[in-house]
């Protein structure tokens, strides 16, 4: 059977603030041409094997929904807050589509338009409607007219694909009310801000513990001159879901216990929290970072999806992250997009983010690999997120 990818990305604010996560299963372009059913079976047992809070955590959802599904023929899956289901744009022209969307409707479900063109069979159905997305790709002359249309009905406009400068501003000339891009972009080169002091000091631990075998009388050194994050390793190690029979008072203890990786997470976390960055943030950063491990072969990946992650969501430029940090040649060349040996492995992990199946097979991965890697690994980081970005108060 041919492969399914499974594709998350977040819904923000036009202020900013997270909506939910945008979830659509659909099957590997590259697979051999399917009929409409078959293509429909694919991607319902696709969704079959997702729990989508997993992937959403308690967002909201905005579910691309299959045949089966719009049909009632299947059951649409449990969301752990709303769930929005989004109508294939081929669908609008079936001869039940206006039934099954009043039936959606009181069954409390929000309903959206996959793309919006402004066709006659589209806003015939917008009374019905309460979000619809835009392709930000398309930039045909009546991009506004067709958004003018849809605020006109009083539904929301999703911009799509808003994972370029370019793009994002002009979703904000659109005022869409929501915007669907990775939560953490790409970090282009000669963008950016310099790294501080401070940030600097995180930095170098990060490379100190990507090294295969950590000193850890260097590591405990390093932690020990931050006093925010000595308590947070020793919250961090005390918290009840580590099974920890006794209380740690060693800081040296702790961060034995802790190890390389989550340490360096919850060293990210304290660089992400002067940003008033959210849990999602620091979610997709780890993501990413256990991603690009899994398809690099080597645990090198994971600082490079790390350090990719953390310069992007504080704006610091990749350059000064690389001298600043003082990470091997290797490390630097993936973060500057230069290849090396991490370097697809990251791109590949960007172009998944950016939903680019051409970017992603120039790196020699496969979407549907790449896919399973990150329905692996999203239920852990979200796992590491949370409890590293609790409160200090909560402790």
């Amino acid at each position: 059977m041919p492969a399914a990818v499974v594709q998350r990305q977040a819904l923000v604010h036009a202020d900013g603030s997270l909506f939910g996560y945008a979830v659509h299963a659909r099957v590997d372009d590259s697979a051999a041409l399917l009929t409409p059913t078959a293509e429909d079976r694919v991607v319902t047992d696709a969704y079959a094997k997702v729990d989508l809070a997993s992937l959403v955590g308690d967002r909201a959802v905005l579910l691309r929904a299959p045949g089966p599904m719009l049909r009632g023929e299947v059951a649409l899956p449990e969301a752990p807050r709303s769930l929005v289901v989004e109508v294939p744009t081929n669908w609008v022209h079936e001869e039940y589509a206006e039934d099954a969307l009043v039936a959606m409707r009181e069954l409390g479900f929000g309903v959206a338009l996959s793309s919006f063109t402004g066709t006659l069979a589209e806003r015939a159905l917008l009374p019905l409607v309460d979000m619809a997305r835009i392709d930000l790709r398309r930039t045909e002359k009546d991009l506004h007219a067709r958004v003018a249309q849809l605020k006109d009905a009083g539904a929301w406009v999703v911009a799509s694909h808003a994972d370029s400068a370019e793009r994002a501003a002009l979703a904000r000339d659109l005022e869409a009310e929501l915007v669907q891009a990775p939560l953490v972009r790409r970090q282009e080169p000669g963008t950016g801000r310099e790294v501080t002091a401070g940030e600097a000091l995180h930095l170098q631990l990060v490379r100190l513990l990507s090294q295969e075998m950590p000193d850890h009388s260097q590591v405990v050194r390093a932690v020990a001159i931050d006093p925010e994050l000595s308590m947070r390793v020793l919250r961090s190690v005390n918290a009840s879901a580590l099974g920890l029979r006794h209380h740690v008072d060693s800081l040296s203890h702790a961060v034995a216990l802790l190890g390389p990786h989550r340490l360096a997470a919850l060293v990210s976390s304290v660089v992400l929290g002067a940003q008033a960055s959210s849990v999602d943030v620091l979610w997709t950063i780890i993501t990413r970072a256990l991603a690009t491990w899994a398809l690099a072969g080597d645990e090198v990946g994971y600082t490079v999806g790390l350090l990719s992650g953390v310069s992007a969501a504080i704006d610091a430029s990749v350059d000064s992250v690389v001298a600043r940090s003082g990470v091997s040649d290797h490390v630097a060349s993936a973060l500057r997009g230069e290849g090396g040996p991490f370097g697809p492995a990251l791109e590949a992990a960007l172009a998944h983010e950016a939903d680019d199946d051409d970017a992603l097979r120039a790196t020699g991965f496969d979407p549907s690999e790449v896919a399973r890697v990150y329905l692996r690994v999203i239920p852990e980081a979200l796992a590491h997120a949370s409890r590293l970005s609790a409160p200090l108060a909560a402790a």
